[in-house]
């Protein structure tokens, strides 16, 4: 079976490094980029079916980020990825109609079932 395509927005290298070990050895196919420069190129490249989005990426609102994503991702099933906690986080996956969130806090190992439920494996 083909993985599963997410595309992991996060301006930290480390926590992208984290998610991508964590992820690519449940069978994700998994690109990584630290900011939304070039997005349109990298999804067009790609063809995520999910991205896993790092609400809190420097001088940028993120509903401002939420928006360019979902423009340059298309059908892509946006989940908010945050170290907020989870009330805000939620109020804030409502408003701007992502597909889901994920708290940092939750194990990275832990999200690739979540994930699976998202993309309908």
């Amino acid at each position: 079976m083909t993985g599963i395509r997410i595309l992991v927005i996060d301006d930290d290298p480390l926590q992208l490094e984290l998610v991508d070990r964590a992820l690519s050895r449940d069978g994700f196919e998994l690109r990584g980029v630290t900011s939304i420069d070039g997005l349109d190129a990298v999804t067009r490249e790609f063809s995520p079916q999910l991205v896993l989005l790092d609400v809190n990426m420097p001088d940028t609102e993120p509903e401002r980020v939420i928006a360019l994503v979902r423009a340059a991702a298309g059908t892509a099933r946006i989940v908010l990825y945050s170290a907020w906690e989870d009330s805000k986080l939620r109020k804030l996956a409502a408003s701007v109609g992502a597909d889901a969130y994920l708290t940092k806090s939750e194990s990275v190992f832990a999200i690739g079932g979540k994930l699976r439920d998202l993309a309908g494996r």
